[in-house]
């Protein structure tokens, strides 16, 4: 093994255990890019496509970093909690292992995933968080994150919503939605 390949193993943390591949389901072609045992049981991993965990409750949770809206991490209970767009409740990840870079690497996925955003503002004082989200594949889509009360069928913000995301998608050079 080379010094740079035994660097990289270094700086992600432990490699996942073979056990812990199988119980994720994850093939061989699957890059696992940081990993931590869950307490309770379970295992979640950050892979190149998005966040993959076998909660203790048995639940196999597998979604594209395009799909996390944020996440946040405490260092004291050792809790990453993650938000998913279209969803209030957060699914708590309870990180068992030492020395994992998991929050760093959910941080850095989530954030790489943003190519343009920007809050738009809607009547009664609230906000719409409007974004241009990159897929793993390159594939470019459109996320509207209502604050708390914030109707998306009324027509104005309807409206000022579509305005935002034809505007980013201009910004980014990219074609608008079909």
């Amino acid at each position: 093994m080379s010094i740079l390949s035994r660097l990289g193993r270094l700086r992600r943390g432990p490699v996942l255990p073979e056990a812990a591949r199988a119980m994720l389901q994850l093939d061989g072609s699957v890059r696992v890019l940081a990993s931590s045992s869950l307490v309770g049981g379970g295992w979640a991993v950050a892979t190149s496509g998005g966040l993959r965990a076998l909660l203790p409750s048995g639940a196999l949770v597998d979604r594209p970093w395009t799909e996390v809206h944020h996440a946040a991490w405490d260092a004291d209970s050792r809790m990453l909690a993650v938000w998913w767009v279209g969803s209030r409740q957060a699914t708590p990840l309870e990180v068992l292992q030492e020395g994992t870079f998991l929050p760093e690497v959910v941080h850095e996925r989530v954030r790489a995933s943003v190519v343009l955003a920007r809050d738009v503002a809607v009547p009664g004082g609230r906000t719409v968080w409007v974004a241009l989200r990159k897929a793993e594949d390159g594939t470019l889509s459109t996320q509207a994150m209502p604050a708390r009360g914030v109707r998306m069928t009324d027509p104005d913000v309807a409206t000022r919503v579509a305005a935002a995301k034809a505007q980013l998608r201009d910004e980014a050079g990219a074609p608008s939605d079909a």
